[in-house]
């Protein structure tokens, strides 16, 4: 069987065929000033991107707030708002520029202990032949206390792909990098990923033993 990363990304939600025209539609009216597609927005996207935010930002009131503006402002522009391809990326982006100029404002929000430190990216992907019998919930237990182990950078970017399920291309222009980086990020972010759940189910292992 495959890893905890792999049987975890397995389970990733997928795109299906109507939920862009479903957002589209609650945006278009709320541009006609439709308060309860406004509510229906604000309940569609509002924990997406407040679990998106404390990925990078451990400051829950502030991402709290980042959110409330960001949906106050669309709805007191919402006359002036114009059509768009993607509602989710339109958020995320808007959330995640929000944030950061609050973040940049005032740094002591979002201290993060593991910026910048290196889980051996240049070394070879990890095989992993551990038979995994733990329930689903306990296997995203242990992958979201993994991401915490990972640079910000690298959570941010698996929590775009595999928890939100956006493209490269929305990452890359989100994320301000090319779909090729994005790429190369992602994998790396994995591996990294399969090197931290090895040593955790190794230990977890040792434990039991004991």
């Amino acid at each position: 069987m495959g890893s905890t990363v792999d049987l975890f990304i397995s389970r990733s939600p997928k795109k299906t065929s109507n939920s862009q025209p479903d957002d589209k539609a609650l945006w278009q009216s709320v541009r006609k000033g439709n308060d309860l597609a406004f509510s229906s927005l604000f309940q569609r996207f509002s924990n997406l991107l407040f679990n998106y935010g404390m990925h990078f930002c451990y400051n829950r009131e502030l991402v709290k707030d980042c959110i409330q503006e960001l949906f106050t402002n669309i709805w007191n522009r919402r006359e002036s708002l114009t059509e768009i391809d993607s509602v989710k990326y339109y958020l995320f982006k808007s959330f995640r520029n929000l944030l950061i100029q609050y973040i940049n404002r005032d740094r002591k929000f979002c201290v993060d202990a593991n910026e910048g430190q290196n889980f051996g990216e240049s070394e070879p992907p990890i095989e992993s032949s551990i038979i995994i019998q733990d329930s689903l919930n306990e296997n995203e237990g242990r992958i979201s206390s993994a991401l915490s182990k990972i640079s910000k950078r690298q959570r941010e970017i698996v929590v775009l792909k595999y928890f939100n399920d956006l493209s490269y291309s929305e990452i890359a222009s989100l994320m301000s990098i090319t779909p090729a980086s994005a790429h190369n990020l992602l994998s790396k972010a994995l591996q990294c990923l399969r090197i931290v759940m090895k040593v955790f189910l190794l230990a977890f292992s040792f434990d039991y033993l004991v």
